[in-house]
């Protein structure tokens, strides 16, 4: 059993631990100023995140704008085609009809540009599958594997963004008569 004195001693021990400490008035506002300094930086935080936040929320409707042409317009370049078809066929008995064929490819073209949608013929290219459609190969003498020999329907993009890849026709290796290409392990 402990004594009354060694009681009142683990009291006053107690209580001493429990007292609050006294910051002084240099100490106090240093503390102040410290969580301003927290809150501050996480308001930052916040602000930059939301701007951020913005900024992808913008791209993303910017793109899905684009997308939303790019499917509209895909459809009216088979127009254009055709089109520019008609005005390649010499008819000289329908002059007045391919000069109202002409005005319409025209302001067709017009529209393209207004768009911002640009043709591209890679006559002569490296096929490249990102751009091109290969309908089919052939052998070409003098020209290299892969190369673009024909293009049977030209390639579009809209605002950098390929919006129809080009319909191509690529070369494939030469075989000279009487030349064999032997495979290593055969």
């Amino acid at each position: 059993m402990k004594s009354k004195s060694s009681k009142d001693e683990e009291k006053i021990e107690t209580v001493k631990e429990e007292e609050p400490t006294v910051l002084t008035p240099e100490e106090e506002i240093q503390k102040l100023k410290s969580e301003v300094e927290d809150y501050n930086e996480k308001f930052l935080r916040v602000v930059a995140d939301f701007d951020n936040f913005r900024k992808r929320i913008d791209r993303d409707r910017e793109q899905q704008s684009l997308r939303l042409r790019g499917e509209i317009l895909s459809n009216f370049l088979e127009i254009v085609d055709t089109v520019e078809k008609a005005v390649e066929v010499d008819h000289p008995d329908l002059e007045s009809s391919l000069e109202g064929i002409k005005g319409i490819h025209r302001l067709i073209s017009a529209l393209m540009d207004s768009f911002n949608i640009k043709r591209f013929d890679p006559q002569g290219e490296q096929f490249d599958f990102r751009l091109h459609e290969a309908l089919t190969t052939v052998e070409k003498e003098g020209v290299e594997p892969n190369t673009i020999v024909e293009v049977i329907q030209s390639g579009y993009t809209l605002e950098g963004e390929l919006l129809r890849p080009a319909k191509v026709v690529v070369s494939k290796g030469f075989e000279e008569e009487g030349e064999k290409i032997v495979v290593e392990g055969e």
